[in-house]
């Protein structure tokens, strides 16, 4: 018996240290790893580290941001999908997490299972770019083109089966417009056609072009959310420009194992107060990006809205995973 309550006693004071971190004075001393899927220096780095150093400040733990990039971020979600539920490990991801399914059909996590929805953090809109010496001026000019044109316009993506590709064909599918996908790796290479008048358009997210546009480079023809932008006010949405069954909001979102409910609510709690300081605030409007999205109130429930919503647009456009 003594033999038995000695080994339960030293099984008990092993788990302490998790079982504390997880229930008791999360996060306590451990560092919280925020997995980010994607190398350093673009969008989902450049929001996830100031985030990270809010909510440190504020929690009095050590938050720190971990690049996992590679295979459109599949990579590093499938890493946090399947650490350890401690509290300890969570995804900086974002819409594309909900559109891989579709390019992937084959991958080693279920997004609507193995990963848990903790918090929105950001919804920025996309916008629709020409070079600024290009003939179009507006988004008819654009569509008219397209309609008449025997070869059709070229339009850059920064992957198939991203974000922009699914949207430009979506798009294409609702004007009419003939247009054909050049396809990059990543935004860059894309962008930089786009000003070199290789491509004829495309679709990209806000704070990558809002340096080219402001720089007189490039000229935005819609941008793609619900309402304008503050950061682009002058510049119509695209059903003010004449095609308004399409909206289309880059989302940026918590993510984590199987984690227990209070840490999720805690999760939650300091995402809030982070988001809410003057310095977020002031970065996220920089960027041109809000807290204040369709997810921010429910976003498990809107995650689960955009899985639906991209597998239908998928079907829509007949997309093939491999074309």
């Amino acid at each position: 018996m003594r033999i038995a309550f000695r080994r339960l006693l030293a099984l008990a004071v092993l788990l302490m240290p998790a079982l504390s971190g997880a229930a008791g004075a999360w996060p306590g001393a451990k560092p919280v790893r925020l997995v980010v899927p994607a190398s350093a220096g673009g969008s989902l780095d450049t929001l996830a580290r100031p985030l990270a150093q809010a909510m440190s400040e504020i929690s009095g733990g050590r938050f720190i941001v971990e690049n996992v990039g590679g295979a459109a971020g599949m990579i590093g979600a499938n890493n946090v999908a399947k650490a350890v539920p401690d509290g300890h490990t969570f995804l900086f991801g974002a819409i594309h997490h909900v559109i891989l399914p579709i390019a992937y059909p084959k991958m080693p996590y279920d997004t609507a299972t193995d990963l848990a929805p903790i918090g929105l953090i950001a919804t920025v809109p996309n916008v629709v770019l020409v070079r600024n010496e290009s003939p179009f001026k507006t988004l008819a000019d654009l569509i008219r083109a397209g309609r008449n044109s025997e070869q059709g316009l070229n339009y850059g993506t920064g992957g198939k089966g991203g974000l922009h590709h699914l949207s430009t064909e979506h798009f294409k599918l609702l004007t009419g417009a003939k247009m054909q996908a050049v396809h990059y790796r990543g935004s860059a290479p894309a962008l930089t056609d786009l000003l070199g008048g290789q491509i004829d358009l495309m679709f990209e997210t806000m704070p990558t072009a809002l340096t080219q546009i402001h720089g007189g480079a490039l000229r935005a023809l819609a941008v793609t959310s619900a309402q304008r932008s503050p950061a682009l006010p002058s510049v119509p949405t695209l059903a003010e420009a004449g095609v308004p069954d399409l909206s289309v909001t880059t989302w940026y979102g918590i993510f984590g194992p199987k984690v227990a409910p209070e840490v999720v609510e805690r999760m939650r709690g300091l995402i809030s107060q982070a988001l809410a300081t003057d310095r977020i605030q002031a970065l996220w409007k920089d960027y041109g990006a809000t807290v204040d999205g369709p997810g921010a109130r429910d976003f498990p429930a809107f995650v689960a809205s955009e899985l639906r919503h991209w597998s239908d647009v998928g079907r829509r456009i007949e997309f093939k995973p491999g074309e």
